[in-house]
């Protein structure tokens, strides 16, 4: 065996051993030893832009968030949507403080360690993290992303990065979420103007449940909610599965009947988009009846 040895050393000394290795192989350290720096960028640039984003859909849809929350009974006083909407608003505060990248990395990996958690114990639950921007429900996609970022975040800490570098990636999370927030809203829009009421609607539904608070505030407010549209309202208490099939599993819900009782539009979520399915239909003497009811 013939070993290439470095002029000036030795065969057999640690220079002529790295001498004798392949040019591929010699890089590689030197590319690992940038991975801790590339996972403190792209945990804080995401984790940011994600926060904010989730931070802006709860707040633009409260009533949504509200009526699709998906943690009920205890837990929800402590994980209910004013807390963990508080919570992200004071992350993403945190994130524009000049702290040095560590502190950073270290809140942004316990937020998401916690959503990952959540994720999967609420898999097959509607998710509320983007209010109505997002429609779905968890599954180990939502947890799986939720814990690739707090890798990241992880293995970012021996990074070493200056405070000022933490500084950019957060104001790059926040810019890049200003355009989707805009494009998710008005995604949102459009799809909730595709759920108006068309000319074949014979009547409609609100769908209630026994176990939703904020049903009870809507029967309360029957003739309100009555005299926003012209067509027939049927107040109905979802006993059946084929009751919760047909709003959807969430309630309060909306759904739109033909006169052969099928379903043409919704069903529609929240106390904010039972209203607008019922507006949208509604033409101005119905309004104005509204308008009366409400004064």
């Amino acid at each position: 065996m013939i070993e290439v040895v470095a002029p000036g050393s030795a065969p057999g000394s640690p220079a002529g051993a790295l001498a004798g290795r392949p040019a591929s192989l010699s890089g590689v350290p030197s590319l690992l030893s940038g991975v801790p720096s590339l996972c403190s960028h792209a945990a804080l640039a995401v984790g940011v832009a994600v926060l904010a984003l989730s931070l802006a859909a709860k707040l633009a849809g409260r009533d949504e968030t509200l009526a699709i929350w998906p943690v009920t009974g205890v837990a929800r006083r402590f994980a209910g949507p004013a807390q963990v909407t508080a919570i992200e608003a004071l992350v993403v505060a945190a994130m524009a403080v000049p702290l040095p990248v560590p502190p950073r990395l270290v809140l942004i990996g316990a937020v998401f360690t916690a959503y990952a958690l959540a994720a999967a114990a609420l898999r097959g639950r509607r998710c509320a993290c983007f209010g109505a921007w997002v429609p779905a429900r968890f599954t180990w996609r939502h947890a799986a992303a939720c814990a690739a970022v707090a890798a990241a975040a992880c293995c970012g800490l021996p990074g070493g990065e200056p405070p000022g570098a933490g500084s950019a990636d957060a104001a790059a999370g926040l810019l890049l979420a200003v355009p989707v927030a805009a494009w998710l809203r008005r995604r949102a829009r459009a799809a909730a103007g595709g759920t108006g009421i068309p000319a074949e609607i014979d009547h409609i539904v609100i769908f209630t449940a026994e176990s939703c608070g904020f049903c009870a505030a809507l029967e309360a407010q029957r003739r309100r909610y009555e005299a926003m549209t012209d067509r027939p309202v049927e107040f109905r208490r979802a006993e059946s599965q084929e009751d919760a099939r047909a709003a959807g599993g969430v309630f309060p819900a909306a759904v739109a009947y033909d006169t052969a009782g099928l379903p043409v539009a919704g069903p529609a979520h929240g106390l904010a988009g039972i209203r607008d399915l019922l507006r949208r239909g509604a033409p101005r003497s119905a309004r104005t009846t509204e308008a009366r009811v409400d004064a």
